[in-house]
């Protein structure tokens, strides 16, 4: 965690400094977020707490996953507790609820040992409670969160634990809240549950906006894996609903698309990494498998699924991993980003990732893509200011001679960097590359 020391700057010099960011943030929402560091930071050197350490730092935090394995059938949902001693003893770091069927546990926390707890609201008031304790890790064996313990500096792979609900016990912790029944399929991508705010939440306030999701995968039907699936991947600030057009005409008889709802304030490399194993993890859940597999990203969208597919094909490429088709991808960085991460008090942690010539951006390209999965690369050219961008990133970055190498196609349009999700020509291509995808 990087604590600032020096004297915060005047507001004058601050919007100086951070102009560049400002560029291509929206400046209110960029200043609340450095205000809020500073509340937080001034919180945390006076009365050090790791909830507060989840909050301030969310990209240094890493996810721990595992079974769940249950003495007989529950249809309900379950309430996961993480409690740790490094600050205050049995402090309740992080929950989340676990939505039926009951497979795995995840939870997103910063390094150190942890006690788990798991509730389930057997009497159906409505609530999770605290004499409703039906599993726990064992008693005087935490759980071991470190960096050195993670695969990829990402996922820590959690212990099997075992689901009793016949037997509930009293847990020591102060629970009482309220069961949220959270799905991962909506009717319509019009839902609330996609509203653009949540997407400025997900760059300033990682952890809050986990806390309205619940969980990174959501469709709109019942998964078929007959159909070819779409995982569609939003760019910077962006919900799934910013790929309403492209699903409105989908043929959704042969294709079924999904989406990764991500925070996108966290580090890029840890989120293609968690992409990469919700779709492993997803192939190998019993009652799915997946048949083929085409990944759709837009803006920074881009540089995440392009973060997983390496990921996905380190052992080789999974046979179902058919295409993988970017719109309007900043391949080459963003300059503004450079210049924000020498003059701004405080970033975000993806615009580290995405500024020119970030280690992330020289990563990504020292492995190839696999010659047999086609990829196929979109950019707009409109731009009123004279500059040759899509209005957002230049040409010269969606255009990166290292992604050119790369791509089976590339399909230029006279369209914005968001104009481009909305475009009848870019959609209609879309769809036509599409067939290629199908037998």
């Amino acid at each position: 965690m990087e604590i600032l020391k020096r004297r915060p700057p005047g507001i004058m010099t601050l919007r100086f400094l951070i102009l560049p960011v400002l560029l291509f943030l929206s400046g209110c929402d960029y200043l609340n977020f450095w205000e809020r560091q500073k509340i937080l930071e001034n919180s945390f050197q006076n009365k050090p707490r790791m909830e507060t350490l989840r909050e301030l730092s969310p990209e240094s935090c890493l996810a721990i996953a595992g079974k769940l394995v249950l003495n007989r059938p529950f249809d309900g949902p379950l309430l996961v507790v993480a409690v740790s001693d490094r600050f205050k003893t049995r402090e309740i770091v992080a929950s989340r609820s676990i939505s039926p069927p009951l497979l795995y546990y995840s939870l997103f926390l910063p390094e150190g040992n942890y006690d788990l707890s798991f509730f389930a609201d057997l009497n159906k008031d409505g609530f999770f409670d605290g004499d409703e304790l039906v599993g726990r890790t064992n008693s005087g064996n935490s759980i071991s969160i470190t960096v050195e313990k993670a695969e990829d500096n990402a996922l820590v792979n959690g212990p099997e634990i075992r689901i009793d609900v016949g037997h509930p016990t009293t847990s020591d912790l102060p629970v009482h809240a309220r069961v949220m029944l959270q799905s991962n399929k909506y009717e319509s991508l019009d839902d609330e549950f996609f509203d653009p705010h949540y997407g400025t939440m997900g760059l300033y306030r990682p952890t809050e906006f986990l806390a309205h999701t619940q969980g990174a995968f959501f469709q709109l039907e019942d998964y078929d894996r007959n159909k070819t699936m779409i995982i569609f991947v939003h760019g910077v600030e962006g919900t799934p609903r910013d790929w309403k057009y492209f699903v409105e005409g989908l043929d959704r008889k042969r294709f079924q698309p999904w989406f990764f709802y991500y925070p996108s304030g966290l580090p890029l490399e840890r989120l293609g990494n968690f992409l990469a194993y919700y779709i492993l993890n997803m192939d190998k859940t019993p009652g799915n498998g997946i048949n083929r597999l085409v990944i759709v990203a837009h803006s920074m969208g881009g540089l995440v699924a392009r973060s997983a597919i390496d990921r996905l094909c380190r052992d080789g490429k999974p046979s179902y991993l058919k295409m993988s088709i970017s719109l309007s991808s900043p391949y080459g960085g963003v300059e503004a980003a450079r210049a924000g991460t020498k003059t701004a008090p405080v970033m975000v942690p993806s615009w580290r990732d995405v500024a020119t010539d970030s280690p992330f951006l020289e990563n990504i390209y020292r492995t190839a893509l696999p010659t047999d999965l086609p990829f196929h690369l979109f950019f707009g050219y409109r731009n009123r200011s004279g500059q040759s961008s899509d209005g957002t990133i230049t040409l010269r970055s969606q255009l990166d001679t290292r992604i050119q190498m790369e791509a089976f196609r590339i399909y230029g349009y006279d369209t914005t960097h968001l104009g481009i999700l909305n475009d009848e020509s870019v959609r209609r291509a879309f769809y036509g590359i599409l067939e290629t995808a199908v037998p």
